[in-house]
């Protein structure tokens, strides 16, 4: 069991480092949408498409294994406490985050990194917040979409009922249905971004990309049950590895034969070439290095010692953080002569650096870490 605990939680804190460099990346031009960004983004640079791969590939996994962690644990908590217990604990651990976030964190980056100079910071509540004008969930879209699953999961276990020791275990998928899986997902996902394009859905939930986020929410409960984690056959292992890692350069190669750097890039959604490609190719990396790191930190990262498990401890706290730094830190860089690429390598390192000793700090604030 602490073996188990501690490859995950060392997983989930390289994906936390990862989220602050994911964000920096877009800051200094890779596609996507962030707080404040100090490139221009209209000149394909090598810059812009390095990072726009980089970004790509790492949205195709990373927040379906998060969610994947988060929902691992879920059926021995709800076991351990009942639903009206495991619900109470859900709200604190995400609801209280998440209003914090939402009123205080998410309002005072965005207006610092774009208000600053035309209003203060009174008028911006009064103008954006107060109103209910603009919403602020920011990267804390993750924890309100986690309240939603845990509200299901409940739903679902009064329902069912049924005692999970009396059902058939399930064995590990094979890689023929791996490989359905992933075309079927690849073909939903481009169904719902027909209406949701990656990028938009109601309450800041990016709605083209949750196919991938509930199937791995639902996976991870199921691997849980089946001791999944425990039993990756070497094989399919080194199958995926490979299916993974091999379709990464199958989107730039198929968006440039396609005419990307003549016509521009729309991957988004809609009924075009471009958009299938992605929505196709998604699954397919998604399912590679989902399988890949997981038994890579399994089998590298299985232990602990005292640094790990304090960034551990504080992974959640960064995650929640991160936006105003990240910023922080962009707007301390604007205007150095620096090629974007090193600018945004510095400042990653510097983000996560104060991230992490920030994160130390708040923790030490009475009562922080029943709810961080």
């Amino acid at each position: 069991m602490k073996q188990r605990l501690d490859y995950l939680d060392n997983l989930r804190t390289a994906l936390t480092m990862l989220v602050v460099v994911f964000h920096t990346s877009i800051a200094y031009g890779a596609a996507g949408s962030w707080i404040l960004e100090d490139v221009d983004k209209s000149e394909m640079t090598i810059s812009v498409i390095l990072l726009t791969i980089f970004t790509a590939v790492n949205q195709a996994y990373f927040m379906g294994l998060f969610f994947f962690l988060s929902s691992y644990f879920i059926p021995s908590s709800y076991d351990r406490k009942g639903p009206v217990r495991f619900l109470k604990d859900r709200f604190v651990r995400l609801g209280i985050p998440l209003a914090f976030y939402y009123f205080a964190i998410g309002p005072v980056t965005a207006w610092y990194a774009r208000n600053r100079t035309e209003m203060g910071l009174g008028e911006y509540y009064r103008k954006y917040v107060w109103s209910f004008d603009s919403t602020f969930f920011g990267p804390a879209w993750f924890l309100e979409a986690s309240i939603y699953f845990a509200i299901l999961y409940v739903l679902y276990r009064l329902i069912a009922r049924r005692p999970a020791e009396d059902r058939a275990p399930v064995p590990f998928p094979s890689t023929p249905k791996l490989l359905v899986a992933a075309v079927l997902l690849g073909l939903i996902a481009f169904a719902v971004r027909l209406a949701y394009p990656t990028g938009t859905g109601p309450l800041e939930l990016q709605l083209g990309y949750f196919p991938s986020y509930i199937l791995l929410f639902i996976v991870g409960i199921v691997a849980y049950r089946n001791g999944w984690l425990f039993n990756v056959p070497p094989r399919l292992r080194t199958v995926w590895k490979w299916i993974g890692v091999g379709a990464i350069p199958v989107l730039p190669v198929g968006l440039i034969a396609m005419g990307a750097l003549d016509t521009g890039i729309s991957v988004d959604g809609g009924a075009n070439p471009q958009a299938f490609l992605y929505a196709m190719w998604e699954p397919f990396v998604c399912i590679g290095l989902v399988i890949t790191l997981i038994t890579w930190f399994q089998r590298r990262f299985a232990d602990a010692g005292p640094f790990r498990k304090w960034l551990s401890a504080h992974a959640y706290t960064v995650f929640l953080i991160h936006p105003p730094i990240v910023v922080g830190w962009t707007i301390a860089f604007h205007g150095v002569a620096l090629p974007p690429m090193v600018k945004w390598v510095i400042v990653s390192v510097l983000a996560v650096a104060v991230c992490f000793g920030a994160a130390g700090l708040i923790r030490m604030i009475p009562g922080a870490r029943k709810m961080l």
